[in-house]
């Protein structure tokens, strides 16, 4: 925080230095030179120009431009070989605020705002540099070279763009930025021999687009944050855990045998990105973004007890290249692919729940030896065969059962679909299983779509609960694949059609009271009746529960004694060996005088009898 504010007073009195041209807000009134673009090139520079020759020791200033226009651009470089520094200026476009086209090295932009969908952009101006500028547009603008892009803010202010800006290539410099996106990215794609350093990014993160490890080691990462949590840059690692909350979003490449644990990433556009590393563990991070995790050539990786939340309608996990791969007990919820494979071998895909799928649930392409079991998918199906929970695309040695794949939308579409695949088997044979979709009716088999394979056992409840799966899933959210979700001892189907309890609450009515206790000694699970006393023994029914006994007898060990009495008296309302001495039976002393005159087991005799009598008497008594 104290770096975040340093920053912050350092971009005010740069701003307050350049004027009040170069001012967050897009709205105050400035003195317009145009309410057109203006297109500058290599004839005309001169005329724009406040000084300067053009000359590498001499720019061209190009200063106090103030221009509002609703053409696609604000002010165009056009083919310009001269040096210059456009500075002090105010450019907003419809779709370019200022977009350069000029000779390697020759441009600068110094305490500009620039507003535009595309705020500048510089792919042919190699070396250029942008600093102490406010950008702010819908989508992100690409610069290739030797960028130096310092102490500038950047907001993004489309829905969901996912590029803030993208860097290219070498040599470049990217430091002391203020980022404000909308679950985007600061895309490095194929840098090397760069500097990214100091920079706080708030609702966006970095994505690191396919470089290689020899560029990679040749950058330099430190002191980047995301949404006031450090960026992680992790290489070279072995044998480590990184477990903990400190990070708001983790690079790691070239390691292995590391383990990442309990992770909250939020409004990022990317949790994890994980390349060229060796048996990897994730495991119960949580990811709330526009993408989860992206897993690149890989050898062994595990994924599991994860939750990811989909944010901009991208990827939960996307794999490339990567071999022996275990995704387990995880949680997908509003991506448009869950899991996107790509390119992988050895794929265990187990006890995973990928809900409302935009696209495709799990999508395969170009994979091998893929075993899919206790997993369910739901897809919005609008257009069958378009929207789908699962998609094979040129697979081999494919196994898939005990699976439950639901069709929203379009309820009745197929959901599953193979195409190029060789060797497929939709059932466990030993098992008699295959898996559930939602448009099957019930009888013989089941055709898969596309490829001609049939699933042989379909089944529309599997765990015999008498609720389908479509139920269980998509109205009660119950587990499809347990008849019993709550583990209290009442089958799903029995606590909603039968005593219209909580399938997943071991006690409905919240009563202290389990509902199987309740349902078996009569007392009403959805009420809370836990200070009722139906058989007026003087326990509730929350005592009689804590005291097992029953509420609907007062004497549940028939000795005689109510059990409110037994409980006050601290002996066993569940034992008839151990019953209270009455307050008004014989005196000890008595007994031991009897003892001495007639004998012992005559005075025993009559201290039983009158226990026994006391007790008899007391059976006609209630509690009121």
């Amino acid at each position: 925080m104290t770096i975040l504010i340093s920053m912050l007073l350092l971009q005010l009195s740069n701003n307050l230095i350049a004027g009040s041209i170069n001012n967050q807000d897009s709205n105050v009134d400035l003195n317009l030179i145009s309410t057109v673009g203006i297109t500058i090139n290599e004839a005309n520079i001169a005329s724009y120009s406040s000084s300067g020759t053009g000359a590498a020791g001499d720019p061209y200033i190009i200063d106090d431009f103030m221009i509002n226009t609703t053409d696609s651009v604000g002010v165009q470089f056009n083919l310009v070989s001269s040096y210059f520094i456009l500075r002090d200026s105010y450019l907003k476009g419809s779709t370019y605020g200022h977009m350069s086209s000029v000779a390697s090295g020759r441009s600068k932009v110094i305490n500009c705002t620039i507003e535009a969908a595309l705020t500048i952009g510089g792919t042919n101006s190699h070396y250029m540099t942008v600093h102490n500028c406010t950008l702010r547009g819908t989508q992100g603008s690409s610069f290739s070279r030797g960028l130096n892009f310092t102490g500038n803010i950047v907001e993004i202010t489309g829905p969901n763009s996912f590029s803030i800006i993208t860097i290219k290539d070498e040599n470049n410099v990217f430091a002391n930025n203020l980022i404000y996106g909308d679950f985007s990215a600061v895309k490095l794609n194929h840098i090397t021999n760069s500097s990214i350093e100091n920079n706080q990014l708030f609702g966006a993160g970095f994505y690191i687009y396919e470089d290689t490890i020899v560029d990679i080691l040749n950058n330099t990462y430190s002191e980047n944050y995301i949404d006031d949590r450090q960026f992680g840059m992790f290489y070279n690692r072995s044998d480590e855990t990184i477990t903990g909350n400190q990070y708001g979003q983790i690079y790691i490449v070239n390691s292995e045998n590391v383990v990442i644990e309990g992770y909250e990433m939020n409004v990022a556009n990317l949790g994890l990105q994980v390349h060229n590393c060796t048996n990897i563990s994730i495991n119960n991070c949580n990811v709330t973004g526009r993408n989860g995790i992206e897993v690149r050539t890989i050898e062994g990786i595990t994924i599991e007890n994860c939750n990811f939340v989909g944010i901009g309608d991208d990827m939960g996990l996307e794999f490339w290249y990567t071999n022996d791969a275990v995704i387990q007990n995880n949680h997908f919820e509003g991506f448009r692919y869950g899991i996107h494979c790509n390119s992988m071998n050895e794929v265990q895909i187990h006890n995973n729940t990928i809900y409302n799928a935009t696209e495709t649930g799990i999508y395969f392409e170009i994979n091998w030896n893929i075993l899919l079991t206790f997993n369910i998918i739901s897809c919005f199906v609008q257009t069958e065969g378009i929207q789908l929970a699962l998609e094979f695309d040129t697979c081999e040695n494919i196994t898939a059962y005990y699976n439950i794949f639901i069709s929203l939308g379009n309820l009745m579409a197929y959901n599953v679909e193979e195409g190029s695949v060789t060797n497929s088997i939709w059932y466990s044979d030993t098992l008699e299983i295959g898996n559930h979709y939602s448009d099957w009716n019930g009888l013989g088999t089941y055709s898969i779509a596309g490829g001609g394979s049939v699933d042989l056992y379909p089944f529309i409840d599997v765990d015999e609960d008498s609720l389908t799966e479509y139920q269980e899933v998509m109205i009660y959210l119950t587990d499809p694949f347990n008849s019993d979700s709550d583990s209290d001892g009442l089958d799903d189907g029995e606590e909603v059609n039968t005593y219209n309890t909580n399938p997943l609450s071991v006690d409905s009515d919240s009563d202290g009271m389990d509902d199987l206790w309740e349902v078996t000694n009569g007392t009403d699970p959805t009420t809370d009746d836990a200070n009722d006393d139906p058989d007026e023994d003087g326990l509730t029914n929350i005592e009689e529960y804590n005291h097992n006994t029953l509420p609907m007898n007062n004497d549940t060990d028939s000795d005689g004694y109510l059990d409110g009495e037994e409980v006050e008296a601290g002996t066993d309302p569940l034992n008839s060996s151990d019953y209270p001495i009455a307050a008004d039976g014989p005196n000890l002393g008595l007994i031991i005088g009897i003892a001495g005159g007639a004998g012992v087991a005559v005075a025993i005799t009559a201290y039983i009898l009158i226990r026994k009598r006391k007790a008899k008497k007391t059976t006609k008594k209630k509690k009121k």
